[in-house]
């Protein structure tokens, strides 16, 4: 009688480890292909973000390109002294002080020679260190 006790016991204990081991897979199986849909979900996510990024970042790089294009276009200072240095050719003339930049170099203020004044001094003082 102990035997089958034990038997029966065994039978209802291993009956009840195939029951939890059956809920168990399916909550896995259940598991597995929602984390993998989230998986792809999220991995779409990122791509479509990297795409938007990258348009972003092509659509600004564009855009400043074109402006700096149209800046060039535009003309500026170095057309005018072209046409000015046309015109001298053609009529002989000198230059003008407006129509070309100066090439003599600037005079020292006074302020420049206070500031070489303080320059020398401590040029002095770390050569007596």
């Amino acid at each position: 009688m102990l035997r089958r006790k034990t038997k029966k016991d065994m039978l209802k204990a291993r009956a009840s480890a195939a029951k939890a081991n059956e809920q168990l897979q399916g909550t896995m199986g259940r598991m597995g292909t929602s984390t993998a849909m989230g998986a792809f979900e999220r991995m779409e996510e990122k791509v479509l973000q990297m795409e938007a990024r990258s348009q972003a970042a092509a659509e600004l790089a564009g855009a400043d390109l074109e402006s700096q294009f149209a800046a060039l276009e535009s003309g500026s200072d170095v057309d005018a002294e072209l046409e000015a240095m046309k015109a001298q050719l053609i009529t002989g003339t000198a230059p003008t002080q407006q129509s070309l930049p100066s090439s003599q170099p600037a005079t020292d203020t006074p302020k420049d020679a206070a500031v070489d004044d303080e320059l020398e001094k401590l040029k002095t003082q770390l050569d007596q260190l």
